[in-house]
């Protein structure tokens, strides 16, 4: 406890008085210009669009390799555009095999001529690069858990070639539902919404390397991303081939302060903005995690059987009831369910996005009806 003390208070004081902020490395980017990414989702598997620059003089592909993809879902195309211009962009070659154009999280409207698509871009104020990610957001009170979704057909980046992550992919999906359960039973996301500290963020991996984020070797994430974005802690718990955690990497993002690496064994405390301890990470020396309050006996989170955490996660908190978590994501259909117990859940997403498509919230009452609340 005395070290993990000293380590919390050395990142603490390491975040508080750098204010460096790094700047990621960046594709090409031209003076007076934004970077947009488009998403063309395709019909069938068949030829990719291009882009045509006889429409747009003043727009220049990207040239780096993992900011652009063609596969048998889509092509994604970057450019360098003029910000803050309304425009019409041609692109050639597989328009009519195009169902949808993406920009960001939504549609964007498109028409064909003849052998040309015309997209219609809105005026973009600052870069826009995330349409490539297939991931869904689960919002919970001070919490956010992103599930990414391992398309072995989207593959990219350093998942490109050899066998692809199965093992390990599945081994996140159940970690981060097994952390979720854990910030529950704890109120831990209730503490940061209460508090203003900040919002969990949990995550697993990208294999189709979205703008050149390459997120490898394989892990998850649970970090606390600090109000308006000033500071974020991010662990980085790698899974093996075996499916348990090997170790752990934490940098920080938007501050100067240095990496820190925790093996098997050693314990992580994430802080607030203040310097307050709030939660800790350790791997076990099984290759297990235990998460719990800063200072507070942990849960416990292991693996269902063979397998690691592919095959699920038990999750004991103490005092608490037993929790077996198995999680399935079916491709083709746009499902994710998540079993906890004799629970079952169901989560509809979009298959070209991953955005949620199943209801968050309860509709609110006619204002006329009378709710007791006691």
């Amino acid at each position: 406890m005395e070290a993990e003390a000293v380590t919390a208070g050395r990142l603490a004081v390491a975040l508080l008085v750098t204010l460096g902020v790094a700047t990621p490395a960046a594709a090409q980017r031209v003076d007076g210009a934004v970077r947009v990414v488009l998403k063309f989702v395709k019909r069938d598997a068949g030829a990719g669009v291009r882009f045509d620059p006889a429409t747009c003089a003043t727009c220049s592909p990207i040239a780096d390799a993992n900011w652009n993809a063609d596969n048998d879902r889509e092509t994604v195309i970057a450019l360098s555009i003029p910000r803050m211009r309304t425009l019409e962009l041609g692109f050639r070659r597989g328009a009519a095999n195009v169902r949808r154009v993406i920009l960001e999280g939504g549609d964007v409207p498109f028409r064909q001529e003849g052998d040309r698509l015309i997209v219609a871009v809105p005026p973009v104020g600052s870069d826009a690069i995330t349409a490539a990610e297939v991931a869904t957001h689960i919002v919970e009170p001070g919490m956010v858990l992103r599930f990414e979704h391992a398309d072995p057909a989207r593959r990219a980046g350093d998942y490109a070639q050899g066998r692809f992550p199965a093992v390990q992919r599945a081994a996140a999906n159940a970690l981060e539902f097994a952390q979720r359960e854990v910030v529950r039973e704890l109120g831990l996301g209730e503490w940061m919404e209460h508090d203003r500290l900040g919002r969990i963020q949990i995550m697993g991996f990208d294999t189709n390397a979205p703008h050149n984020h390459r997120d490898a070797p394989p892990h998850m994430h649970m970090h606390l991303r600090w109000p308006d974005n000033t500071g974020t802690q991010i662990g980085h718990y790698y899974i093996g081939g075996d499916g348990l955690l090997s170790y752990n990497v934490v940098g920080v993002k938007g501050l100067g302060a240095p990496q820190q690496r925790f093996g098997r064994g050693q314990s992580f405390t994430t802080v607030a903005p203040d310097g307050q301890a709030i939660y800790t990470h350790r791997i076990t020396p099984e290759g297990w995690l235990e998460l719990g309050r800063s200072g507070a006996a942990p849960c416990l989170i292991r693996p269902l059987g063979e397998g690691g955490f592919a095959a699920g996660a038990s999750v004991a908190c103490p005092g608490g009831t037993p929790r077996r978590i198995r999680v399935a994501d079916d491709l083709a259909a746009g499902v994710l369910s998540v079993d906890t117990n004799a629970v079952h859940e169901v989560f509809r997403y979009d298959r070209d996005t991953g955005a949620l498509l199943s209801p968050t919230a309860v509709p609110v009452p006619p204002p006329s009806v009378f709710v007791n609340d006691g």
